[in-house]
């Protein structure tokens, strides 16, 4: 009797591990600038126009953003919609900045720039956009990291100042749905996003930074997300 009782037991854990196994499948994430608090917005702030220009992606793996590791062997992979991380990037700064009530232009790569006169040029490197999920017996465990370069660029003296973004943020979730790493994702970039503005401001229709560096240069660090 315990012959068949373990018999059943080892069949029913094949299963449920075939079942947990990745089939290689792609899964595209849906990345868009979450919207801040209102309290975060400043009414009385001096308001500016901005073109924001194609970030350069210097990820070493740029055709997608990372990996899941299913428990019973085998992965899925995470990329963008579209395919263009540093593309996704760019559109997301863009919709953050016109969130706080900027007036935004978007330039998309390929495409001819705008005929518009922006008071700021904002363009930059993206050196990181990764998420790894690893599936374990009784939850996941999904990690998000960003590193990027914001640069901007005055046309009124043609100054520059240079903002560099490191933000990482995990989840642990007991059932594991695709929408918890897109979630994820976008939490990341709006942190990442609400610390930049958080270290600028607009002084006669040019960017600086609030803190006196000689660099022109922080370095805003989101910590660990709350764990669900």
């Amino acid at each position: 009797m315990k012959h068949w009782i373990c018999l059943v037991v080892m069949g029913m854990a094949l299963i449920l591990l075939s079942a947990c196994a990745g089939a290689g499948a792609v899964v595209a994430l849906n990345l868009r600038a979450i919207p801040s608090a209102a309290s975060l917005l400043d009414p009385d702030a001096e308001q500016i126009a901005v073109l924001v220009e194609p970030f350069e992606d210097l990820r070493p793996q740029q055709s997608r953003l990372g990996l899941r590791t299913h428990l019973g062997g085998g992965f899925t992979y995470f990329s963008v919609e579209g395919g263009d991380a540093a593309g996704t990037f760019t559109r997301v700064v863009g919709e953050y900045l016109e969130q706080m009530g900027w007036l935004v232009w978007v330039k998309k790569p390929g495409e001819p720039a705008p005929q518009v006169s922006p008071d700021v040029r904002i363009t930059g490197q993206l050196k990181e956009l990764s998420v790894r999920a690893k599936s374990r017996l009784g939850s996941t465990v999904i990690t998000c990291k960003l590193k990027a370069v914001v640069l901007g660029v005055n046309a009124a003296d043609q100054s520059t100042v240079s903002v560099s973004l490191e933000g990482i943020r995990t989840r642990t979730v007991l059932w594991f749905e695709t929408d918890d790493v897109q979630e994820l994702v976008n939490q990341t970039l709006r942190d990442s996003l609400r610390k930049l503005m958080a270290d600028l401001k607009v002084v006669d229709r040019t960017l600086r930074l609030k803190r006196d560096q000689a660099e022109h240069c922080c370095s805003p660090r989101v910590g660990k997300g709350r764990h669900a």
